[in-house]
């Protein structure tokens, strides 16, 4: 209820600044040029349609550049009502929540009436003329301001709405959004140059050009975004949903290569976790095991690859190390484990580790885990909480 509360009170100071806006700059609209600002509101409405989405909240377009052209061109106001009615347009073509719609017309509306502002101050009112000498300082300020804005408001909306989301918010201020962002604003500077210099002819040819862009654009993201979905996708298969260190499937894989390449094989057993279980629950028991395999992943490096072998046994391969080094990284990951049963376990966990090295103690990679498995059996039998390499279980 209170985040409701706020998220009214903020959209109605909004909606208020953005009707003062509205009554102040409506009178001085541009309605002789009609004709190329409904073209303009056509081409808005469309860019929005060819949107595509960054986050769960945000989405990429390269509508900013209609709104930047329309303030840079024709007014504060025009780029207002431009907000309004493309977004209501849009809302009723896409049959999005009205509520919704409210809340972008808000978002686009007051960002067009600030960076409106801004630029006339800069620059001096829409009617003058263009000119690169003295016009593209204050549309580049003018853009950069739009992009910081808009951004804002999208995040302060959504945290309002949707709490739980803020610490995903972040992520519209990650520099490949701005990045994005500002590229797209930065063709309304171009448009705008076209318009003011060929007034519909110029119009009429950047518009064609934008929507082969957009539509660029559009495809190009969607097959970034795809292939994002795809690597996830991927990564899910080969990884362990409790743990979230690879699991069996991708050390199956690993196996099936051929390399010469020098390798480390630990062969990790957590000690008497069966008890650890019946004592504290296997919901905190999966805490336990994501607790280790953490513990494990910050032990080594990060080219290091730590598998969930099953159950509460691990491997780790640790690439262009000898066996002298595992041996090292074995007692480091017990030593850490045991600062952490200080201090954040209910109950000490204690690992067996053996170690095997290729090719110093197999042939193949599929015999070096066996002989990494041998020498942990090896090291259980010696008291648990002890390191054994292939070498001393050999002897």
């Amino acid at each position: 209820m209170k985040t409701k509360t706020g998220l009214l009170i903020v959209s109605t100071i909004a909606a208020l600044i953005v009707a003062a806006g509205l009554l102040h700059y409506t009178p001085a609209l541009a309605l002789d040029r009609g004709l190329e600002l409904i073209l303009l509101l056509i081409m808005l409405v469309f860019f929005q349609f060819r949107g595509v989405g960054v986050s769960s909240h945000m989405k990429l377009s390269l509508s900013v550049s209609i709104y930047l052209t329309t303030i840079f061109v024709y007014g504060t106001g025009e780029a207002i009502w431009m907000a309004v009615l493309s977004n209501i347009m849009f809302g009723l073509l896409a049959k999005i929540e009205p509520f919704k719609v409210y809340l972008n017309l808000l978002q686009r509306s007051l960002a067009s009436l600030v960076t409106g502002v801004v630029f006339n101050h800069l620059h001096g009112q829409a009617a003058q003329p263009l000119a690169l000498s003295t016009s593209l300082g204050p549309m580049l300020l003018s853009l950069v301001l739009y992009t910081f804005v808009n951004l804002s408001l999208v995040s302060v909306l959504t945290i309002l709405a949707q709490p739980e989301v803020a610490p995903r918010v972040i992520k519209a201020y990650r520099p490949h959004i701005w990045l994005n962002s500002l590229l797209y604003g930065y063709t309304g500077i171009v448009y705008a140059v076209f318009i003011s210099s060929w007034q519909l002819a110029g119009l009429l040819f950047f518009s064609i050009l934008m929507i082969g862009i957009a539509e660029l654009m559009h495809y190009s993201m969607q097959m970034v975004v795809e292939q994002q979905r795809r690597i996830k996708a991927e990564q899910e298969l080969i990884l362990d949903s409790k743990t979230k260190v690879y699991n069996y499937r991708f050390l199956s894989d690993w196996l099936d290569q051929d390399s010469d390449m020098q390798v480390t094989m630990l062969f990790i057993d957590i000690d008497d976790f069966k008890v650890f279980n019946d004592l504290f629950g296997h919901e905190y028991g999966d805490q336990a095991l994501y607790t280790v395999a953490q513990t494990i992943s910050r032990s080594v490096r990060e080219n290091d690859c730590v598998i969930r072998f099953g159950g509460e046994e691990f491997v780790v391969i640790l690439s262009n190390t000898p066996r002298s080094r595992g041996v090292q990284i074995a007692k480091r990951i017990q030593a850490k484990l045991a600062e952490l049963s200080e201090t954040g376990l209910k109950r000490p966990l204690t690992v067996s580790i053996g170690i095997a090295s290729y090719p110093d103690d197999a042939v193949d990679r599929m015999e070096l885990l066996r002989r990494a498995d041998f020498a942990m059996y090896r090291a259980k039998s010696m008291g648990k909480n002890q390191c054994c390499t292939a070498v001393d279980e050999v002897g």
